[in-house]
């Protein structure tokens, strides 16, 4: 009797135990969720939070509101989402800039990725585009090589101080010992209209941005960068690995983390929801016209992608010399 005693006393603290872990899940979301987007409004990273941020409030019953709190790096966006309760109502979108790259970057970061957030999942590998003005004399990457060998050499363009295309610039004149000069732009809106008036002469940017421009015939792309098969929409443009230059090939990608603490049930569900929304056909179709793929992960395969990748382009920046305040 009494060891029956003892068995049911287990079992109804075990459901008791089970139902403490379950109720957040079951009662999340309780209100409208906050999507933060480190970057201004109307930029790449803008655009395809809007989509998704959609998609995934359908899925989970409340609305998703896109809010845009870009500068310093994305550090103001990530020290916002810092400061929220840990309740998975807040959510950080974000690229390898904000996630990986200003570990490198920046001496007195704001915040650690992996210790103040629970990453989710990766939502997109972004492949990107070297593309010039379409009036210039350089038409391959042969001819932008010997440009850039010259006494006057070539300015290029980036969203940024220790944006990707800045230290990819920053790569590409130390492995080709070229003569080129970074123009820091804020945001990539102006870096590439700039472009397409002849006032930088290239320029490393996602292809989503720059594609259109291309096919329309403001751009010319001489190389694809971050991923090893030409593009569909894109036939004539090389790979980085094609050329021969592998070891500058970058692929880009993006994600999403919430606050660190947030109960794993919530965890869970909220990258259940987000692989779900990323995964469905109107996202995934609009996405890969865009030239991106769609690439959800685990939260584990997520939160070493994010610590590789911050040991990668640490090293880079530091052979590159590059720290921001």
């Amino acid at each position: 009797m009494h060891s029956r005693r003892s068995l049911l006393t287990a079992t109804a603290a075990l459901t008791l135990a089970s139902a403490a872990r379950a109720q957040p899940a079951a009662a999340f979301p309780a209100r409208p969720l906050s999507w933060v987007v480190p970057y201004p409004a109307g930029g790449f990273g803008d655009a395809l939070s809007r989509l998704l941020a959609q998609k995934l409030g359908e899925g989970l019953g409340q609305p998703v509101i896109v809010e845009n709190k870009p500068g310093a790096g994305g550090q103001i966006g990530a020290a916002y989402v810092k400061q929220q309760p840990a309740d998975g109502h807040t959510l950080l979108y974000g690229d390898l800039g904000p996630f990986a790259m200003n570990a490198g970057l920046y001496p007195k970061l704001n915040y650690d990725t992996l210790k103040d957030f629970a990453p989710l999942t990766r939502l997109l590998n972004a492949p990107l585009l070297l593309v010039v003005p379409v009036n210039s004399p350089i038409g391959s990457w042969a001819d932008l090589l010997r440009a850039a060998a010259t006494p006057r050499g070539l300015n290029y363009g980036s969203y940024g101080i220790g944006s990707q295309p800045h230290i990819w610039g920053e790569m590409l004149k130390r492995q080709t010992k070229g003569n080129l000069t970074h123009v820091a732009y804020k945001g990539a809106a102006p870096a590439v209209q700039d472009l397409i008036g002849g006032q930088i002469d290239m320029m490393l940017d996602v292809v989503a941005n720059s594609m259109p421009m291309v096919r329309e015939r403001k751009l010319k792309a001489l190389a694809l960068v971050g991923t090893r098969r030409r593009l569909a929409q894109l036939p004539d443009v090389p790979t980085l690995t094609e050329l021969g230059m592998p070891d500058l090939d970058a692929p880009g990608w993006t994600g999403v983390v919430v606050r660190r603490g947030t109960p794993q049930p919530v965890v869970d569900r909220l990258h259940a929801a987000v692989v779900q929304a990323v995964q469905s056909p109107e996202v995934a179709q609009r996405y890969g016209d865009l030239g991106l793929t769609v690439a959800p992960s685990s939260q584990a395969e997520f939160a070493e992608l994010i610590r590789s990748e911050t040991a990668r382009w640490g090293q880079v920046i530091r052979e590159a010399h590059v720290t921001l305040d």
